[in-house]
């Protein structure tokens, strides 16, 4: 079945893109650059976000405030870590086609989209006296061991 995708990940590789990136000496460091900086930016808020659902600080802050607040930081950082993962998938998708790290960042990365835009989203929403204390713990431990995850699938794309 994986085979079958070999057309999608050709074409990507030799987009205009994909070509522009690889025929630099500076376009990947720049866009990888911009993706850590887009994760830096979208880890802070979970963090806060996070702790603050296993109890650990903030407790004076409703957390629906709290994430109302953050939750920006969180969408664009994702978003600015889509686009620039993009960009660096297309200047080596033949490499990516058959990296078990590659694979493994996807599906990871997929769970944590889905979980992070349904499940998380409607605990922050949920008032401090509904949500369960156990819950919020969960997701949070929940939501932290996804986006690791996802960074470790990244890391081990060099590697493997």
């Amino acid at each position: 079945m994986w085979q079958a995708a070999y057309p999608f990940f050709e074409w990507h590789n030799t987009s205009w893109l994909g070509q522009l990136i690889s025929g630099s000496v500076w376009l990947f460091p720049f866009v990888e650059t911009i993706h850590i900086l887009a994760m830096a930016i979208m880890f802070g808020g979970l963090l806060v976000l996070n702790l603050r659902l296993l109890g650990l600080g903030m407790s004076k802050q409703p957390l629906p405030l709290l994430a109302k607040t953050l939750m920006p930081f969180v969408n664009w950082g994702v978003i600015i870590m889509l686009l620039s993962g993009y960009a660096m998938f297309a200047s080596e998708a033949l490499k990516c086609f058959s990296n078990d790290g590659f694979k493994f960042k996807m599906v990871s990365l997929g769970l944590v989209l889905l979980f992070q835009y349904t499940a998380y989203r409607w605990i922050l929403k949920q008032d401090e006296n509904q949500r369960s204390k156990a819950l919020g713990g969960l997701f949070a431990l929940l939501s932290f061991g996804l986006w690791f995850c996802v960074g470790a699938g990244g890391r081990a794309i060099g590697f493997v």
